[in-house]
């Protein structure tokens, strides 16, 4: 009898798919349920209610900025289904990215990846900008960029020095341990919550009725609740999506957590209600305190109560400013290090980036590579371009990962099995369910990537609707036929996970469409990031995963083993 055994080809690599490792980690196991749930809303906090809800409010959505906050906060409500219901069947850290590589397999793994690396890397650097331009207009008087101008050349003037100082900072506090993190996040918390407090009572007390939809703008006449109409909106409700990033930075802690499959559903949805309550009141108290038009961009909230003559609210919302950026922005780094992690562990990425510290238990030379890209984007890019630049990496993200959900909850069991006379019935069977499932799949997605499309960008008119009309109903029908047709997973009915998500698979549908939708909605400078990260990640994969995979390397070692049995027996040879 002869064998024939063979490495795995390429188009059978770009599809395998990684297996849970049962909680093995290298990482640190010490982090329960509250200090989760803090690192939530420090990620999700600092950059979006300081820095990017003023900008909303001032150029894309005006009052109706709180509106935007609820869009997106529905399309990330969905999402937070998705996350909570991977994070309670796996304990592996990286979160999209390792549950789109349990799921879709390892191409789409890597593109996800970096699609999640690439939103992060440029996040860390908007919030060192945005909170080195707070530190030196309100607490040392531009001091230091009186001085860069005068004394840098033309070519380093985008150099900014107190945005490189915090980003080696986060790099420092990184480098000594999770534990570290957490508890600095922990004492933030406070701060921020007395300072956001703050600031919404002093601008409901002071703030004008009429500032909601009676102001015009003297510069171009816009005027209303929302300036610039439903577009307006939903170009916020865009923006705003990267508020919810953070998101991801609670389950990227799986491997550090004490336990991932209870606590990090919980955290995950804890975090986000709290977050979202916060966005929604702080948005509408920014428009209702001055005129949409005369909020300051990324000073707005100090800006505003600086003009009213508050000047001790304004000293105490500094000061929470400053400390939940920070710790936004240090919740940044840990979250992008981990995924960094994630992928080089895998063999996606070199070898080097999951080193891990003995000592601290932190993968140092990643920390150090992540805030080294870090400040190089904050010497190159300027805040208003990086703050343009977000949110297409997280919603794409989203996406990915109702996918994700809706592949892993339906019993897909590899057809690819030895049939004996006693089985080919099954494997047939086994055949046809993963086809239909397929082809159920791509209707449904073509159908809800075309609705997205036609409702985001062309008008309204008769034949357009009748169009939407027909594909939602394409979309509905699909997933009927998926929920109808393919049955579940045994573990989604003997109530072994901790949390599922309700709905199946109509939920992950409409959160699919949602996030779409709000893609389309971008600023174009968005969309070409997406190209950016796209293309960097088919470079990287293309140029060295696919040959240093760990699951190909592993597969490689286990053909290389039977090849030497069978020459040490000698009962066959190897074809």
């Amino acid at each position: 009898m002869g064998y024939n055994f063979r490495a795995p080809g390429i188009l059978e690599r770009l599809f395998q798919v990684k297996l849970d490792t049962g909680g093995k980690t290298e990482l640190k196991r010490c982090l329960t349920l509250f200090p989760l749930i803090v690192q939530g809303i420090a990620h999700m906090l600092g950059a979006g209610i300081f820095v990017i809800t003023p900008a909303i409010v001032q150029s894309m959505a005006g009052p109706a900025t709180c509106i935007s906050y609820l869009i997106s906060g529905l399309a990330a409500a969905l999402s937070v289904l998705c996350y909570s219901d991977l994070a309670a069947r796996y304990s592996c850290t990286g979160s999209s990215y390792v549950y789109t590589y349990f799921s879709m397999g390892e191409l789409a793994a890597a593109i996800s990846g970096f699609f999640l690396i690439g939103e992060l890397i440029i996040q860390a650097p908007m919030l060192t900008l945005g909170l080195s331009d707070n530190i030196d207009k309100f607490l040392i008087n531009g001091t230091v960029q009186e001085w860069q101008s005068s004394n840098f050349p033309d070519w380093l003037l985008h150099t900014d020095l107190i945005a490189i100082g915090i980003m080696l900072l986060f790099m420092a506090i990184n480098m000594a341990g999770i534990k570290t993190v957490s508890y600095l996040n922990i004492a933030i918390a406070g701060v921020s919550a007395i300072s956001l407090l703050t600031f919404n009572i002093v601008a409901l007390v002071n703030g004008d009725v009429a500032n909601l939809s009676r102001v015009v703008n003297p510069a171009d006449g816009r005027t209303g609740f929302a300036p610039f109409g439903f577009s307006g909106i939903m170009t916020g409700a865009g923006t705003a999506f990267f508020a919810f990033v953070g998101l991801e930075s609670v389950v990227t802690l799986a491997e550090e957590s004490v336990d991932p499959k209870r606590d990090l559903p919980r955290a995950t949805m804890g975090s986000f209600l709290i977050v979202l309550v916060l966005y929604v009141v702080t948005a509408f108290s920014i428009a209702f305190i001055e005129p949409w038009y005369e909020v300051g961009g990324n000073t707005g909230l100090i800006g505003s109560l600086k003009r009213k003559g508050l000047t001790l609210p304004q000293y105490v919302v500094t000061a929470g400013l400053i400390f939940t950026v920070f710790s936004c922005g240090l919740c940044t780094v840990t979250t992008v290090v981990r995924v960094v992690y994630s992928v080089a562990e895998d063999g996606l990425l070199f070898p080097f980036l999951n080193s891990v510290y003995k000592r601290t238990q932190v993968p140092m030379w990643n920390v150090v590579v992540c805030s080294v890209v870090g400040i190089l984007s904050s010497i190159v890019y300027e805040f208003d371009t990086l703050s343009h630049m977000i949110s297409g990496g997280t919603l794409t993200v989203f996406v990915i990962t109702a996918l994700a959900v809706m592949i892993l909850s339906y019993d897909l069991t590899d057809p690819d099995m030895e049939e004996t006379e006693e089985t080919p019935l099954t494997a047939e069977k086994t055949h046809a369910r993963k086809h239909l499932f397929i082809i159920f799949m791509c209707v449904f997605l073509l159908a809800t990537i075309v609705l997205a499309f036609l409702t985001a960008f062309l008008e309204q008119s008769t034949a357009v609707i009748v169009s939407e009309v027909v594909l939602a109903i394409i979309m509905i029908v699909s997933l009927t036929l998926i929920r109808c047709k393919i049955p579940l997973k045994a573990q989604e009915e003997d109530g072994t996970l901790s949390f599922k998500s309700p709905g199946k698979p109509f939920v992950q549908g409409f959160s699919v469409f949602v996030n779409l939708l709000l893609l389309f909605h971008l600023e174009v400078v968005a969309l070409k990031q997406l190209v950016i990260y796209c293309i960097v990640g088919l470079i990287i994969y293309f140029g060295y995963g696919i040959f240093f995979s760990k699951i190909t390397a592993e597969k490689q070692k286990r053909l290389s083993l039977k090849e030497i049995k069978l020459d040490d027996t000698g009962e066959s040879s190897v074809r």
